[in-house]
């Protein structure tokens, strides 16, 4: 996707969103509440707008430094920009399709083969995986709520088919892909030259990217180790803002539960075909959280949440792009 078609789809995407969370807002917040929103502590707003972009800084580091391990002279500014950069491509796709191909993309700009692009982009995804299989049984258990209907109901949902339908098309396709670049038909060759252009490409980053894998496996556990433990610092912080809204509005938090329920929702965000997740966010947080808050507050909490965890990033983000000029043509470097 060209950078400048990103930037039209998230400029629209961001003031609708965001006036949509404010009549959201209004609709479902008690008066009473409303006007306590005008006492909030500044210091609750200021630590929530740290944690939300504590991530960014994480996240770069944690592509810096698996740079560093494949011998790729990179600057961390370059891997925060590439971070920005995806950010702002999970916005403007499905929550299906992610950052991921933005990200894939930057990096090959960067210098990187498709493999190792390709290979790094996954190895964030198989780091964050590993971080929710291991918080969000932990967070249950301390939080004894494995028996609330809502967490029952949405870990039933994860074990039935249709859950796994679009994971395993892509895997399909994922894996389509991998035989024909292997297809070494003569026959195929003479009548589609391009086509074997294609497989080569694909035959060479399928290597690099299993190489890239077996250099971790034998190196890299150290690396690994490290970021993890940034891994779990950045979602930490992400999935904390929540609590740090109710703290303001005066309203006893669950810490480790609504971690948990956070990643319960962004599971089924998945399955959200507008970008970003735009509307399913706030339908799926409402239906998840309405149990665990006050009824007079849910609109005005989904609404704080959101516009913390996506709208202002956007807006910083999206800033933050601009100041360090990234053309479509050259979108990571940074002068």
């Amino acid at each position: 996707m060209r950078m400048n078609t990103l930037f039209n789809k998230l400029f629209f995407l961001i003031p609708v969103g965001v006036i949509g969370n404010i009549i959201y807002s209004i609709v479902f917040t008690d008066h009473a509440v409303m006007g306590s929103v005008v006492r909030y502590s500044p210091a609750y707003l200021i630590l929530a707008l740290l944690l939300c972009i504590v991530p960014w800084f994480t996240g770069s580091f944690r592509l810096f430094i698996w740079s560093k391990f494949l011998g790729k002279d990179q600057r961390y500014r370059d891997m925060f920009a590439i971070a920005i950069g995806a950010e702002l491509g999970a916005a403007a796709s499905p929550p299906v399709v992610g950052g991921g191909p933005i990200k894939t993309w930057m990096l090959m700009q960067r210098g990187f083969s498709g493999g190792a692009a390709l290979s790094l982009t996954m190895l964030e995804g198989f780091e964050d995986a590993l971080f929710f299989l291991v918080m969000v049984p932990v967070a249950l258990t301390l939080s004894s709520a494995w028996d609330l209907p809502v967490v029952r109901s949405s870990t039933a949902g994860f074990g039935h088919l249709s859950f796994w339908i679009l994971p395993g098309m892509a895997s399909a396709v994922l894996l389509t892909g991998i035989l024909v670049a292997f297809h070494r038909s003569k026959g195929i060759t003479e009548r589609f030259p391009r086509l074997c252009r294609i497989t080569g490409h694909l035959r060479t980053s399928y290597h690099e990217f299993v190489e890239t894998y077996h250099n971790i496996v034998l190196k890299g556990k150290t690396v690994f180790a490290l970021t993890m433990a940034l891994t779990t610092i950045q979602w930490v912080c992400r999935y904390s803002i929540i609590s740090l809204l109710l703290l303001g509005l005066g309203i006893a938090p669950r810490p480790l539960l609504f971690m948990a329920l956070q990643v319960i929702v962004f599971a089924l965000l998945t399955f959200i075909p507008t970008p970003g997740g735009v509307g399913g966010a706030e339908a799926l947080f409402f239906v998840i959280y309405r149990s665990f808050l006050p009824p007079e507050t849910i609109g005005i909490v989904t609404a704080g949440w959101r516009f913390f965890t996506f709208y202002l990033l956007l807006l910083l983000a999206a800033g933050l792009f601009f100041l360090f000029r990234m053309s479509p043509k050259e979108a990571a470097p940074i002068p």
